[in-house]
């Protein structure tokens, strides 16, 4: 039995970096901090038990993120393309990095 084709164009690297993630949308109301079990370029994906997230939500995202004193956090704007049922009310959510945000022509940092 053959395995279907893979839909990647990178390979997802399985080192752990924290992620910082909010929703775009003022009429909700969460801020998660948490580690990602994999990562590439365009997408990262991590397990929360937070039931707000849905396929299309669109989030506002720094990745990687550091609460370090002087750290250049680059906030983006992604979009929650799947949600997976991980068990005991963790749910893996993956999130594709649209675009960084930007003011005035020059790229916002936080």
């Amino acid at each position: 039995m053959g395995y279907p084709p893979e839909r990647r164009r990178r390979a997802r690297l399985k080192l752990r970096q924290v992620v910082r993630v909010r929703p775009s949308d003022a009429h909700l109301n969460f801020d998660e901090i948490l580690p990602t079990l994999n990562t590439t370029r365009e997408s990262v994906y991590f397990a929360s038990k937070n039931g707000t997230y849905v396929e299309g939500l669109r989030v506002f995202i720094t990745f990687p993120y550091s609460d370090s004193p002087g750290s250049l956090n680059r906030e983006s704007l992604g979009r929650v393309v799947r949600i997976d049922d991980l068990g005991q009310g963790r749910r893996g959510i993956a999130i594709e990095i649209l675009m960084p945000l930007y003011v005035g022509g020059k790229e916002t940092h936080r």
